[in-house]
């Protein structure tokens, strides 16, 4: 009974030391179960992060939400926001500021801090990105969508330091872009127009349009590419079917990089990348598309499976992070 008490005690602990800010020592793994952070979203993400914490903790692991990454490079508002000082009218991050970002100068934020006891990370989706971030910085081509430079900063740093210290890492959408836009790679602010461009017809295949009535995931099959690679091991087969999709940015490519693609979806004569990882680290992995959705569906919500994409294989995801993360 006291193990008990204690175990729950020390995630309690760890779990509110991290969401505020707090440094306090604790040693990694809870109970012989991996801790694993869910990168920061708002200041009220409690209630979004329920059915994950949910999802982490049936792929046994022990679930945190991790606190905002800051940067002493920039300056921030009362509410933890970003400056409205460093950022263009879109909301972006204006480029000087971005540079300071790109440095990764980790002494500069407080990551070791939000970091403190956390074996692994689970990547969430999200706004537009700056692409102030980008390898190349250009002007913003995303026809007004909303870009989150706040969350910008603490993305783009928690992925830069879990690759360069080979934590293990499941990131989806947002987080699989930020990861590539980490690594250098080029980058498509908008599919529709990278359609045009290719004088291809787009049939909003990766998200519904805004105003679309009960707009909700689209659903389409991912092809999993011949090559060695965690998520060939995790889906098993040449492809993943009927996946959660929600995303009008992608990776183009990722020459110059040392990521590898491990998945693509193919269009009207258009291939998009689906998965990356960076084959030198344990696990660091990046999917376009969202298995915590399904899985949510699934398990949470108590819809019906058959519509969804496979319930195990999409635990497995988070099952091969969760014993990656284990020590």
């Amino acid at each position: 009974m006291f193990k008990k008490l204690e175990k729950v005690l020390a995630v309690s602990v760890l779990s509110l030391s991290l969401s505020l800010g707090f440094t306090y020592q604790v040693d990694a793994m809870v109970g012989g179960k991996p801790v694993i952070g869910i990168s920061w979203e708002s200041n009220d993400q409690e209630a979004d992060y329920a059915p994950i914490k949910k999802i982490i903790e049936l792929a046994g692991g022990i679930p945190v939400e991790l606190g905002q990454i800051k940067s002493n490079e920039v300056k921030y508002a009362a509410d933890g926001s970003v400056d409205k000082e460093c950022l263009a009218s879109s909301g972006m991050l204006k480029v000087k500021y971005a540079e300071k970002i790109k440095d990764q100068n980790f002494v500069n934020t407080n990551i070791s801090t939000v970091m403190q006891g956390v074996d692994g990370v689970f990547g969430t989706g999200g706004e537009d990105i700056s692409p102030s971030l980008y390898k190349h910085p250009e002007k913003e081509k995303n026809h007004g969508e909303e870009i989150n430079a706040t969350r910008d900063i603490s993305d783009y740093t928690l992925q830069a330091y879990c690759l360069k210290n080979n934590i293990p890492t499941l990131n989806v959408c947002r987080s699989e872009q930020m990861m590539g836009i980490v690594s250098g790679v080029k980058f498509l602010q908008d599919i529709p127009d990278y359609y045009k461009a290719h004088n291809k017809s787009y049939d909003d295949l990766h998200r519904m349009p805004p105003g679309t009535p009960n707009r909700d995931y689209t659903r389409h099959d991912v092809h999993i590419l011949p090559v060695k690679s965690h998520l060939r091991e995790i889906v098993g087969s040449d492809t993943l079917k009927n996946v959660s999709s929600w995303h009008h940015q992608n990776i183009e490519s990722l020459a110059g990089t040392e990521l590898i693609q491990t998945a693509e979806t193919t269009d009207n004569g258009i291939s998009l990348i689906e998965g990356i990882e960076y084959p030198k680290n344990t696990f660091s992995v990046g999917l376009q598309f969202h298995p915590e959705n399904d899985l949510t569906e699934i398990i949470v919500n108590k819809k019906d499976k058959s519509k969804f994409c496979n319930e195990d294989i999409c635990m497995r995801f988070f099952k091969a992070l969760v014993k990656a993360a284990t020590k």
